[in-house]
């Protein structure tokens, strides 16, 4: 019988959450009443209640991050309307179309309903909303600037989808590329080259050495598969091994960071995540030492981040944030120049938008650089692997034309 997560209300206005079995929503909704609940949220546990066809597809991440912006977005236009927050709550729960996002919608307004300040009951939902938003949203509702903090949220997110979405777009065409030269690559070693083999038999001639490689290759693809498999596996293990301890990962991000192309690239995305974060933090009115924290959360990088845990030690003991980061974190020359002058100038916040949105530019200019580079160097080096595919059977096409002349 399928399972259903609830949350409902008691008769003394407790809150109770839970699993019930039942046929139905409908059903489980029936019996919770009849035990004294008066449930608000009702979704299937497991997909084992619903039709396949029905069952929305969820990407991880991915389909968290689109809603958090998705909400974000909405709410924080309707907030800047002067639309009370419950009403505007459940305006963003009516027209969502997905219905995870209306499950989220429906618990904040409940929750608020109930009392809670909206940064509690976001709180209350880490997977959706996290630790550095949630402090952003309590900084506006502290001080009363929850629809102008909501925007520069949106603001935030959008600018971070569009960095993802570029990297994402620039990366679809090269793989096209592997993919469709994997498919020559398998058509010819699979169906070209075993149809012209018995013709060399047959004569007594010797097969091509490239000949027999493909068919090598053709009658131990099995293992071929399975070694190929087993490598990855083995890889990732080593990988998982690696990354599982700090010390290790902090010396592997550091690497990273010395890298000829990709360490600066890496060095400028996190910079501009923290820059733009932190900026984003104090606009809305968080302290710098807790603004740095969260913002330091958001670095992928180990290593920065370990260089800016020391930062923010010096930052408590009264030190400067330019002076701080340039002693413990090997951010960008120009960024920590600028971070300066706005510290210097009392605009702080607003120099490190600044700083995060010159870097985004910089970002995709490089972004589009390598991609402009890339993408016609794939484009040669897969024909030149076609072609060195099709000469040998061009010359065997060739020797049965003599055997035939013969």
């Amino acid at each position: 019988m399928p399972r259903f997560r609830y949350r409902a209300y008691g008769t003394d206005g407790s809150f109770a959450e839970g699993t019930i079995e039942a046929a139905s929503a409908d059903a489980a909704s029936a019996t919770l009443w009849a035990q004294g609940l008066s449930p608000f949220q009702m979704q299937a546990a497991d997909s084992a209640g619903t039709a396949w066809w029905n069952r929305e597809i969820t990407l991880g991440n991915g389909a968290a991050r689109a809603d958090l912006l998705a909400f974000t977005r909405e709410f924080a236009t309707l907030c800047a309307a002067d639309i009370p927050m419950d009403d505007a709550l459940r305006i963003v729960q009516t027209q969502a179309s997905a219905a995870r996002l209306r499950a989220l919608v429906e618990a904040l307004l409940a929750d608020v309903l109930n009392g809670r300040p909206l940064s509690e009951a976001m709180q209350a939902q880490p997977r959706i909303f996290p630790a550095d938003y949630v402090a952003v949203v309590r900084a506006g509702e502290s001080g009363g600037r929850l629809a102008q903090v909501l925007t520069e949220l949106a603001e935030l997110l959008e600018r971070r989808a569009e960095i993802r979405a570029r990297i994402q777009s620039a990366l679809i065409y090269p793989a096209m590329l592997i993919v469709l030269s994997l498919a020559t690559l398998a058509i010819i070693v699979g169906g070209v080259i075993p149809s012209m083999a018995p013709i060399f038999t047959q004569s007594g001639k010797p097969l091509p050495l490239t000949i027999q490689l493909m068919l090598a290759l053709k009658a131990h693809w099995l293992e071929i598969v399975v070694g190929g498999v087993a490598t990855i596996v083995a890889g990732g293990t080593v990988v998982a091994f690696v990354l599982a301890d700090p010390g290790r990962r902090r010396r592997l991000d550091r690497l990273a960071l010395r890298l000829p192309l990709l360490g600066g690239f890496l060095l400028q995305q996190d910079t501009a995540r923290f820059a733009r974060t932190l900026g984003t933090m104090l606009m809305a009115g968080v302290p710098l030492i807790a603004a740095t924290k969260s913002a330091s959360d958001v670095v992928d990088n180990r290593h920065l981040r370990a260089g800016m845990e020391q930062a923010i030690e010096r930052i408590q003991q009264g030190t400067a944030l330019h002076r701080a980061l340039r002693n413990e974190v090997a951010l960008p020359a120009v960024a920590l120049q600028m971070i300066a002058v706005g510290e210097e100038a009392g605009k702080l916040d607003r120099m490190l938008l600044r700083v995060a949105q010159m870097l985004e530019k910089q970002l995709q200019t490089s972004v589009d650089r390598f991609m402009a580079a890339l993408t016609p160097a794939m484009t040669v080096g897969i024909a030149l692997i076609i072609g060195a595919l099709i000469m040998p059977v061009m010359n065997a096409v060739l020797s049965i034309n003599d055997l035939v002349g013969r």
